[in-house]
């Protein structure tokens, strides 16, 4: 699986913004990835708001975004999701295939 980062944005409330694209091997480790991060809720959803969806165009390709109305919160957000999306691609890796 392969990741890209870019900022991007629109929020004005939210005006710190990160995006993550994950490249998974097909659809169904795109959706089991989805699913397996979306069990956790976002601890400050007032602050942060977290948003995972499969791209329309490319299937296998999963997008996360955070949007963030200060930067401090931004990191740990990013921090905790990466290792979990990590793990869970591991755990596919390992058992789906």
């Amino acid at each position: 699986m392969e990741r890209e980062w870019s900022e991007t944005g629109a929020d004005a409330s939210k005006p710190h913004h990160f995006e993550a694209r994950i490249k998974t091997t097909c659809h169904n480790d795109a959706v089991i990835l989805r699913t397996s991060l979306m069990v956790d809720k976002e601890l400050n959803p007032t602050k942060v708001h977290r948003s995972i969806e499969i791209d329309e165009e490319d299937d296998t390709l999963l997008v996360i975004k955070l949007d963030a109305t200060e930067v401090r919160l931004m990191r740990p957000a990013i921090s905790t999701l990466m290792d979990l999306a990590e793990a869970a691609s591991k755990a596919i890796e390992a058992f789906a295939h």
